[in-house]
């Protein structure tokens, strides 16, 4: 099959084209079909008109207006992929001010770009933005077309988000995009069972919307991270020396309060005083700053380097998932936790959205919003290694048993085929 994938923003920063739409891509060409990735890269404007082959998918960067390329220096890109979230403020600045004109050209490029490539379908990645747009053309044009889903995107979701900066009548078209998407198209995939079910309120036929979670590479899962001598807690002790009490938190503040992590963190150094906190990523507003500032035992990584992760993972004795319970929480799923839980790192959880369905009986999972059971957690898998050990080789069996693309890619030919009746 000749399968086009549009992505909704470039590789290089945000999540969606690199960990989701890419990934799926190559577990699709392994299958034997052909692929190509379709991106819009104006949060990443030194790709603008690049191609590349990636492990056999074929990566096509549609030419950005000069305005947009202009007004980012490759050292504003970089520091936005550094974010691992949106471009900088200037350039969001820009991109609202002229949001009408560059999403309708980037769309159209989009689309050009798709259709002389000629596939027999195409899968769009998330129904606003230009990707979105190009979505309602290929529907108009009779393209099979699949749209995904794997963020809320309208009113109590992103689009009620203040750091994007979205003017009130981005919010009203970003909203009527997303209902559009999810109730016009032959077939969808949605990232999370809130989100199947906001595709279905919208106008989908529940039978032709398909749960497709996020998932990781199985020919490049990192190293389990326990070690294989800890079967006593003073021999684990021993092993890990002064990195016994290290915990991380992987996150850009997205879907987690300062405030909620500093509150937890207090009780668990009130009983745990050797223990440190390690935060790696960037929040928008330097979130992860001002929480070293409010609470002791805190050490900011900042942004890692994805070859650098695999260490940095072994050097942890826990992760930690304190997702708020909000809109956007409930319909995420997280491919941060399935990197933890390849990494086969213990996790304590709050019990928030797709998060108790991800992590099984693999993760220590809370009430939400429970600080007190939250830190209780933390401690007693600090205290009782054997325990973590076990519940983080739980975790990496129930990835590769579950959640690799290779498996994950028969879910998206099943929608595939869906369009044709």
């Amino acid at each position: 099959m000749r399968i086009a994938l549009v992505a909704p923003f470039g590789l290089r920063a945000k999540g969606t084209g690199r960990a989701r739409a890419l990934p799926l891509g190559k577990a699709l060409v392994r299958r034997g079909h052909q692929v190509a990735l379709f991106v819009p890269p104006y949060d990443g404007p030194e790709d603008s008109g690049l191609r590349w082959l990636d492990d056999g998918v074929e990566v096509i960067n549609v030419r950005l207006p000069r305005a947009l390329v202009l007004s980012s220096s490759p050292s504003a890109s970089s520091s936005a992929a550094a974010a691992g979230s949106f471009p900088n403020l200037d350039l969001r600045r820009l991109l609202s001010a002229v949001a009408p004109l560059w999403q309708l050209v980037l769309a159209w490029r989009l689309l050009s770009a798709v259709r002389a490539w000629h596939p027999e379908v195409v899968h769009v990645f998330k129904p606003k933005g230009p990707s979105g747009l190009a979505g309602v053309a290929l529907w108009m044009l009779r393209v099979r077309l699949v749209i995904d889903a794997d963020d809320w995107e309208g009113p109590g979701g992103w689009n009620d988000d203040p750091r994007t900066g979205y003017s009130a009548l981005q919010r009203r078209f970003f909203a009527w995009q997303e209902c559009y998407g999810l109730s016009h198209a032959h077939a969808w995939t949605a990232a999370s069972h809130c989100l199947r079910r906001r595709a279905i309120d919208c106008g989908a036929a529940p039978g032709r919307v398909f749960l497709l979670p996020n998932g990781v590479s199985d020919r490049q899962l990192p190293p389990a991270t326990l070690r294989p001598d800890c079967t006593s807690l003073a021999r684990c002790r021993q092993a890990a020396g002064p990195e016994a009490a290290r915990v991380l938190l992987y996150t850009r503040f997205a879907g987690v309060r300062v405030a909620d992590v500093a509150a937890i963190w207090r009780r668990v150094t009130s009983v745990l005083p050797e223990a440190r906190l390690v935060v790696v990523g960037r929040g928008l507003a330097g979130e992860e700053n001002e929480l070293a500032h409010r609470v002791p035992n805190v050490d900011v990584s900042g942004w890692v380097e994805p070859s650098e992760m695999p260490a940095l993972f072994a050097s942890m004795r826990v992760a930690l998932a304190p997702w708020a319970d909000t809109l956007p929480n409930r319909a995420r799923n997280s491919a941060k936790v399935l990197e933890l839980m390849s990494a086969g790192l213990p996790i304590v959880a709050y019990a928030v959205g797709e998060l108790p369905v991800t992590l099984g009986d693999s993760a220590a999972v809370v009430p939400p919003g429970d600080e007190e059971a939250f830190a209780g957690a933390v401690v007693d898998l600090l205290n009782a290694p054997e325990r973590a050990a076990q519940l983080g080789a739980d975790a990496r069996r129930r990835v590769l048993a579950e959640y690799t693309w290779d498996k994950l890619a028969e879910i998206a030919l099943c929608a595939y085929e869906r369009t044709i009746t």
